[in-house]
């Protein structure tokens, strides 16, 4: 089966999970037939240093524009019954969702898709970023971690990859997906199907196998158990992409990876020295 009309959207956060800029692009048979873009005041004191490195926006840029409630009121008919497609659509979906639940709005039913996941199931490619992946399918890109931009891309990608595949329903998320944090197995739909630890490794594998410096100069402190990867990978995925792994939290601590059972003193510690602490998905949507 074959998805014929779909939004595709994308998010630039100010950290953690509070969005600055949102692009939307609907697609009817691969070409775009509406789009949206918004700038988003996210209403928090400062903005991430590191995310400001990659899309560009500060706090200046958004102070006089429309905080989540606002822009949803516009947005909210391209997600609300619709297909709807992210790359990395966990991290997208978790900001839209944190946003929805901050500001006490309803939360819209939908299916989505998720065009990294399936990417790296079909597509043999030395990594899956989203640029890359435009590269291989020829798809132009003027202006990557432009929400509008990477929203038109990423929707782009979407189409390329259903003509490859004869039932792209098979990649669908679930609304109940299901995190087993002790097996590390993730359920992905209703009728059961898992994502094993054969696969879980696989991926873990092919971003320890790209080297980048996308933490450079980063000094990061990790702290509890995780659900997607082992402590140990994620300290690999931090060195591999340039960043520095400390074991001590000080003024030269830029972030720190919290997971489940965070020690509570680290916690104070970090609110103290006002260090970002941001969740195990946060930091691999740094890196994809």
């Amino acid at each position: 089966m074959k998805v014929n009309t779909y939004t595709a959207f994308d998010f630039e956060t100010a950290s953690g999970k509070n969005p600055c800029s949102i692009g939307i692009v609907v697609f009817e048979d691969g070409e775009v037939v509406d789009e949206y873009y918004s700038l988003i005041n996210p209403e928090i004191e400062r903005f991430n240093p590191f995310t400001i490195g990659i899309h560009g926006i500060t706090e200046n840029d958004v102070i006089n524009e429309p905080n989540f409630s606002e822009v949803w009121i516009e947005i909210k008919h391209f997600f609300e019954n619709k297909i709807i497609v992210a790359h990395n659509s966990s991290f997208d979906l978790s900001v839209l969702n944190y946003s929805l639940e901050r500001y006490d709005l309803i939360k819209p039913n939908h299916n989505s898709f998720c065009t990294l996941k399936i990417s790296r199931k079909i597509i043999e490619s030395s990594n899956y970023k989203l640029s890359t992946l435009a590269h291989h399918f020829n798809i132009e890109q003027n202006n990557y971690h432009n929400a509008l931009e990477d929203a038109f891309v990423c929707g782009k990608l979407f189409h390329m990859l259903m003509i490859q595949i004869k039932d792209i329903n098979v990649f669908e998320n679930s609304k109940n997906s299901i995190i087993r944090k002790k097996s590390n197995i993730i359920k992905v739909n209703n009728k059961g199907s898992v994502v094993d630890e054969y696969f879980r490794k696989k991926t873990i594998e092919d971003k320890l196998s790209t080297k980048t410096n996308k933490l450079e100069g980063i000094v990061i402190v990790v702290s509890g158990g995780f659900v997607k990867v082992t402590r140990i990978e994620l300290k690999q995925l931090i060195e591999s992409n340039g960043g520095k792994v400390s074991s001590h939290i000080s003024r030269n601590t830029s972030y720190i990876v919290a997971g489940y059972k965070m020690g509570p003193s680290k916690k104070i510690k970090a609110e103290t020295l006002g260090i970002s602490i941001i969740s195990e998905d946060d930091f691999l949507g740094m890196i994809s």
